[in-house]
């Protein structure tokens, strides 16, 4: 008996932790930080929220993708953890490229220049190695992630609370894809400029120092949630460089032989 009252206590948090998500997002109000109300919230528990919470959100949207969050060994250390997290990418957060961004529909607007693979085969399961993983995808792209680190009180925000509010998924841009077989993504260097001044750089292999074991890593994530991934899904890897506080002006994302990405914040 305590037992069952134990799990129905938990999955009875992980809706309410859910709705309070929800009810901040319909009220544009500042992301709860849900450990300063729940300080039991682990990592487990915080998957649990964020599905219920992606659940709520497909009654009027729709998956795009997935993404990748915490792939670096600085922003690891920042939050205490030695592992990466996922998150879901929504099709109304989907950009095509040379957007012109509004800046005031979000809370704490950042940017993070990514790499992008487009699924071309469906996926349901953990993939052993990159070769199998190479097989289903269909192309790269260049993409900028908008993520919204709008949360009430940053400096108390754990590990825990990024999981459930989805990894600060909102917007993401997409570039042009190109053939996977004739790039190096591990030695792409990506460039930021505003207004024509250059604001971060990075390279492919920033992201967990892989870019295809990174990808691996989140296809495994992902399928292991019980997701299944299908053909045209875009799946994003982590920042190159540092994330940025998004400033408005003009910008361009420029990533060699991988192509560019303009867009405009006001």
């Amino acid at each position: 008996m305590l037992c069952v009252s134990t799990a129905l206590a938990v999955e009875l948090n992980v809706s309410n932790l859910a709705d309070l998500l929800i009810k901040a997002q319909k009220e544009n109000q500042l992301i709860p930080v849900l450990s300063n109300q729940y300080p039991e919230l682990h990592v487990e528990t915080a998957y649990l929220v964020q599905r219920a919470y992606v659940k709520r959100k497909l009654s009027d949207d729709q998956i795009a993708g997935f993404k990748a969050g915490l792939t670096s060994s600085e922003i690891q250390k920042k939050f205490c953890v030695t592992f990466p997290v996922s998150g879901v990418l929504f099709g109304s957060g989907k950009k095509l490229n040379s957007p012109m961004i509004d800046k005031s529909i979000f809370k704490v607007p950042m940017i993070e220049t990514e790499i992008g693979f487009l699924v071309g085969k469906p996926i349901t399961h953990s993939l052993k190695n990159v070769s199998d993983l190479y097989e289903a995808i269909q192309a790269v792209l260049p993409v900028v992630e908008l993520p919204d680190l709008g949360f009430t009180d940053l400096k108390k925000v754990k590990v825990a609370d990024i999981i459930a509010a989805n990894v600060s998924s909102s917007q993401f841009i997409v570039g042009t894809e190109k053939h996977t077989k004739s790039l190096d993504l591990d030695n792409i260097i990506v460039t930021l400029s505003l207004n024509g001044q250059v604001v971060n750089q990075g390279k492919g292999r920033d992201a967990l120092g892989d870019q295809w074991k990174a990808a691996l890593w989140l296809v495994n994530a992902i399928t292991k949630q019980g997701r299944k991934i299908e053909p045209g899904y875009i799946l994003i890897t982590g920042v190159l460089g540092k994330m940025i506080p998004r400033k408005e002006g003009k910008y361009i994302a420029d990533y060699g032989e991988l192509g560019k990405i303009e867009f405009e914040i006001k």
